[in-house]
């Protein structure tokens, strides 16, 4: 189970998430967790600024996927993070193929 104090609560396909942004290195991280923590997801807020760059995420642990760093595509309105936000990235998580292999 995972600690639900100041996140947000989000239903994915019958799975409960949990989402929360953090301040780190002065960076901006969205982290979203399956409620049975087998799903956790990293992904820098505002990467839409950055141009001519897609979007990284980061798997830090998935049933899917191998842990690393992925592209992200197609690219989101990431400057402010709503549920909407965090389904765009559950929804391409839940689309990836279990061949897929992390960047470099």
């Amino acid at each position: 189970m995972i600690n639900k104090k100041g996140k947000r609560k989000i239903v994915f396909n019958g799975l409960t998430y949990y989402w929360f942004v953090k301040k780190e290195d002065n960076l901006d991280l969205l982290s979203i967790g399956s409620e049975d923590k087998l799903t956790l997801l990293s992904y820098r807020v505002d990467q839409i600024s950055d141009k001519y760059i897609h979007p990284k995420i980061t798997i830090i642990q998935s049933e899917k996927l191998i842990p690393g760093i992925y592209s992200f595509f197609p690219p989101l309105a990431d400057e402010v993070i709503t549920n909407h936000s965090v389904r765009a990235i559950l929804n391409w998580h839940s689309k990836q193929s279990e061949a897929l292999e992390p960047l470099g």
